[in-house]
């Protein structure tokens, strides 16, 4: 046993672990394929441990842990290729692992034919461009990226196996994949915070590790680094997701903070924000804000009869038509169970109107759920700054008893309707 290992073994054994209760917890593919991306690393680190000083047994545990680390690889690849369904990620990695396994298993066990070698190189290549073919024309940049890093790749790995050292493409196989999980970690994150950061550089110089090493073995023989210092980057990536993941769920918080969770917009608590910046504007620009109150129409009689699952799936529909009949600069937001708040700077009282007509005409066709025919109306209610108050209290009081005399009425909202009691005067 090599007992230098041991204390990486321990702390991937921890890491493992610590990727296991995450990904428990989560329902993302993304963090099944990192847990079984460290998982391999932990194998690797095993096989190493437990790697026997006879050579007839010694192969077989070389082979386990240089296939650990490819696999590791791809596990890692996969979870930020972009694929959304099983089946396409399942074709990526038997694209990438097929021909990435063979060559090195048949590195470990001797294998000296110069053919085989040339066929998997060119399998490894045509293999996962046929599977990622269609995603390619999505991003230029990122496609010409990692097409340059495949053709130095398949290139440094023709010569060496022309040169009858077939070895350095397992190098080559593992750079390339640590340099392309790099730049789809990159891309694949919208913002470059901490977490992304630090493990798209524990990914580059994961990447690096491999050259580098054969350059030192080149050229600085007697330069005998500590084996520690060539783990280094993984420990830096795994450090990098923890973080990202603690960003996101940062993030994720904020938004539900901010955010109803049922149909994703704005809660009350946005809303109020949202209006107190209109009203500044709108006071300080002598403009004006129209607040309108909208609630469905026996919508209880939805939920009553179809069940709560059909009535929740209503409202979203109903959010996303609403959403389609206001403007860029307006707000509509989930004030209650079946309430809607819309927020618009308007020039005059007739722009108002209109909005409220078009926001009628929302609900004018029957919403079908799983063939069934929900239908459901509005009725709306306007109050507008300053005419009708001059703060946000006043103001939704005036819209709440527009639309509420509105439902008294019992029928959708016209734009008379749905003007304040003082308005109308």
């Amino acid at each position: 046993m090599k007992f230098t290992v041991l204390p990486n073994l321990i702390a991937l054994a921890v890491l493992v672990a610590v990727f296991w209760v995450i990904s428990r917890k989560a329902t993302t593919e993304r963090l099944h394929l990192w847990f079984a991306g460290w998982a391999f690393i932990l194998l690797h680190f095993a096989a190493e441990f437990v790697s026997p000083v006879r050579e007839s047994r010694g192969v077989i545990f070389e082979t386990v842990s240089i296939d650990s680390l490819v696999l590791s690889g791809v596990a890692f690849l996969i979870s930020v290729s972009g694929f959304a369904t099983r089946r396409r990620q399942s074709a990526l990695a038997l694209a990438l692992a097929g021909p990435a396994l063979a060559y090195a298993t048949g590195v470990v066990w001797g294998i000296t034919s110069k053919n085989f070698y040339f066929a998997l190189l060119a399998a490894g290549v045509l293999a996962p461009s046929i599977c990622c073919r269609a995603q390619a024309l999505q991003n230029k940049w990122k496609t010409l990226g990692i097409a340059s890093i495949a053709g130095v790749a398949t290139a440094i790995a023709g010569w060496a196996i022309a040169r009858g050292n077939p070895e350095l493409g397992v190098a080559v196989i593992l750079t390339t994949l640590n340099f392309m999980i790099a730049i789809l970690y990159a891309s694949s994150h919208r913002r470059a915070t901490a977490g992304v950061i630090t493990t798209v550089a524990g990914f580059v110089l994961w990447a690096a590790v491999f050259p580098l090493a054969i350059l030192i073995d080149v050229f600085a023989p007697a330069l005998k680094p500590h084996s520690e210092a060539w783990n280094i980057p993984k420990y830096i990536v795994a450090v990098g997701m923890i973080l990202t993941l603690f960003e996101e769920q940062i993030q994720t918080s904020k938004y539900h903070a901010y955010h109803d969770e049922l149909t994703g917009l704005p809660n009350r608590r946005l809303l109020e924000d949202r209006l107190a910046r209109a009203l500044t504007y709108a006071h300080r620009a002598e403009t004006k804000v129209a607040v309108f109150q909208l609630d469905l129409d026996r919508f209880k009689e939805v939920n009553d009869t179809y069940g709560h699952r059909v009535g929740d799936l209503a409202l979203q529909e109903v959010a996303a038509r609403l959403a389609a009949r206001i403007r860029v600069g307006d707000t509509l937001a989930r004030s209650g169970g079946d309430e809607f708040t819309v927020i618009s700077p308007v020039r005059d009282r007739q722009a108002a109107e209109a909005l409220v007509s078009a926001l009628a005409l929302a609900l004018s066709l029957p919403i079908l759920i799983d063939g069934k025919e929900v239908q459901t109306g509005l009725s709306i209610g306007m109050a507008l700054y300053p005419d009708d108050g001059s703060d946000a209290d006043q103001l939704h009081a005036a819209a709440d008893g527009a639309m509420y005399a509105v439902k008294k009425l019992g029928r959708t909202a016209h734009p008379d309707d749905a003007l304040t009691p003082a308005s109308r005067t």
